[in-house]
């Protein structure tokens, strides 16, 4: 039996890390997006846990705990924090306040999810890694690429850029289940520069980090041979005339990240490339 975790959290990297974590690891996850909206998740579903961003829209973290607290239906809910800092810097303070805990949004995926589980039932607990890993979300059964795991085929090397580390952590999640070998960088220029051998470019482009012609051109010079996944915000409006003279395959998807669409587009340009992947 797993439990029903609620994330009130308002940005959407964290957030849809957490939901893909927790759904991964047989958790149901309800999501809300500012304290408001969690508040009334949790008087609707009464969750098992809460983990909730202090710095919130409209009710912060601590309004959201005081309106839980006096709520007889959900008072006695465990209340964790989300917090970008190191959990002793503040665990005195959000203990005097009311708050069970806190987790750091620094931790390893797997780190943070059994401190998480700490604080739920043990009939409530899930198995964590060193046990089994977690389940990824299922791939699509059309097209030529191999399932996860099959016999004889080398492990796809992808280039990951993305300047947010917690997409990183999200994304390296994802496709890590999935067996392939990740490089991650934080910037285009090392990014252009990455020797390889690899099979796929992934970009998390966001148009406030440069202009596109600034930040996708050398990248795409550098890497013109490598199918590529480009995530934005958007359905890809501004980009699109630069993309239509790559060579090599080209996927769009727009944010919030799904999971199997992520897993789907990762090996429909695989198999249009050729389904060849680069040997050690």
């Amino acid at each position: 039996m797993a439990a029903r975790i609620l994330i009130i959290e308002d940005n959407q990297a964290n957030r849809d890390l957490m939901v893909y974590l927790l759904t991964a690891f047989g958790h149901q996850a309800l999501a809300a997006a500012d304290g408001e909206q969690g508040l009334a998740l949790a008087r609707a579903e009464l969750p098992d846990l809460i983990l909730c961003d202090l710095q919130l829209p409209g009710l912060d973290g601590y309004g959201v705990l005081r309106a839980l607290r006096a709520d007889p239906a959900t008072r006695a809910i465990p209340v964790l924090v989300a917090s970008a800092l190191p959990p002793g810097e503040q665990r005195e303070a959000l203990h005097s306040a009311g708050f069970n805990g806190n987790l750091s949004k620094s931790d390893e995926p797997e780190s943070l999810l059994a401190t998480l589980q700490a604080y739920l039932p043990p009939a409530l607990r899930v198995a964590l890694p060193g046990a089994a890993p977690p389940p990824a979300p299922p791939p699509n059964d059309g097209g030529d690429a191999a399932p996860r795991g099959a016999p004889g085929r080398p492990r796809a090397r992808l280039l990951l850029l993305d300047t947010a580390p917690l997409n990183c952590g999200l994304l390296a999640t994802i496709l890590g289940h999935f067996d392939y070998t990740l490089t991650v960088v934080n910037d285009a220029a090392t990014a252009a520069a990455a020797s390889g051998p690899f099979d796929l470019l992934l970009c998390d482009y966001d148009p406030l980090d440069a202009p596109p012609g600034g930040f996708l051109a050398p990248l795409l010079r550098a890497h013109a041979a490598l199918p590529l996944i480009v995530l934005r915000p958007d359905a890809g409006q501004g980009i699109t005339p630069l993309l239509a003279h790559h060579p090599a395959p080209v996927r769009l998807l727009a944010h919030p990240l799904d999971p199997p669409a992520l897993i789907e587009a990762v090996e429909a340009c695989l198999a249009a490339a050729g389904g060849a992947v680069s040997k050690a």
